[in-house]
């Protein structure tokens, strides 16, 4: 795909917000950050944005947290910067990145880390061999400028939650339905990140002369709670970060639920715009009737953003979250 045909398809979407109502300091800040994240022309800028400012779906031990990826003095101009130019970093995606959004943020990372991290030496997918089977794989290892050698493992995950009166993760489920945030927690914890305590893992570290000093999870995405219940900011356990970003999701026949007055418009966010919160042009957008009408044959959930208007930025995302359809919470 040609530079300016991925930035253009994504230009229409993305701001920043999606952290549920609370308390008005935190919300101003919100706010704050909805500007700030809006001024950014192009879908890529405003994703890499994203990557440094969403907070992690989990709380992790300090050890783990992969904050010192983003302590970059002057990471706002540097972006700006790039809001300018980005035909470079379009040029680094894969052809895969414009419809699948793991490769889309597996590529987001490894630009981040070349554009503001800049380490010596960076690979990625490095298959783990035993037995000519493999065992697994790491995201990135990478050597840092002052020699220090780091194994990073990245995902983005979005969860839908379907009882919130549970405190097990086991009821965050993947808008597929094969996907469980108590699975993926687990498999971070016990197998990714100990992959270099293995002994075919380490053995491969160190034949890339890469065996890691310190190791870093990246967990990035959205928890979705049902509509009536998802402005509560209390209802979320523990190792769940109470600063994760949320959204809503209700089924087909309730999509009525959402406001139709004037000051709110809608988007469908197709893959891989689902990472920074969404802005959009009117034409672009849908009201909450033509949402419905677009959407009456609904066979899978879809996620929507809800816009409001800026004066200097279009329309940008106040809130989003998925319809899914009516059976979608009792299938199998």
């Amino acid at each position: 795909m040609p530079e300016n045909e991925f930035s253009n398809t994504r230009n229409n979407c993305y701001s920043f917000t999606t952290l549920g109502i609370f308390p008005s300091n935190v919300n101003a800040l919100r706010m704050k950050t909805e500007v700030s994240m809006a001024n950014f022309r192009h879908g890529i800028v405003r994703d890499l944005a994203w990557l440094a400012r969403s907070p992690d779906i989990m709380t992790l031990p300090e050890a783990l947290r992969a904050d010192w990826l983003f302590d970059v003095g002057d990471l706002q101009q540097c972006l700006e910067k790039l809001d300018h130019h980005p035909e470079p970093v379009i040029s680094q995606l894969r052809q895969q990145a414009c419809y699948r959004l793991g490769y889309y943020f597996e590529d987001l990372v490894r630009i981040y880390l070349n554009q503001f991290i800049q380490p010596t030496e960076i690979q990625t997918n490095i298959q783990v061999f035993k037995d000519k089977t493999t065992v697994g794989e790491y995201d990135f290892l990478i050597r840092l400028k002052d020699g220090k050698k780091v194994h990073l493992e990245t995902a983005v995950k979005f969860y839908l939650c379907t009882d919130t009166r549970n405190d097990s993760l086991s009821h965050f489920i993947g808008p597929n339905r094969s996907d469980q945030l108590s699975r993926k927690w687990q498999r971070l914890n016990e197998h990714q990140l100990q992959l270099s305590t293995t002994c075919a893992g380490s053995r491969q570290a160190e034949k890339l002369d890469l065996f890691p000093d310190r190791r870093s999870l990246l967990l990035k995405g959205y928890l979705f709670y049902p509509y009536a219940e998802w402005q509560n900011a209390d209802n979320w356990i523990e190792p769940i970060s109470p600063s994760h970003a949320r959204g809503w999701w209700l089924q087909l026949k309730r999509a009525a639920q959402l406001p139709a007055h004037d000051n709110f418009r809608y988007g469908i966010l197709m893959k891989p715009q689902w990472l920074a919160p969404a802005r959009m042009c009117f034409q672009d957008s849908l009201s909450r009737n033509e949402l419905l009408k677009n959407i009456d044959d609904l066979s899978s959930p879809l996620l929507i953003a809800q816009l409001n208007q800026h004066p200097e930025h279009g329309w940008y995302e106040v809130s989003r979250g998925f319809i899914v359809p009516d059976d979608w919470h009792n299938a199998s």
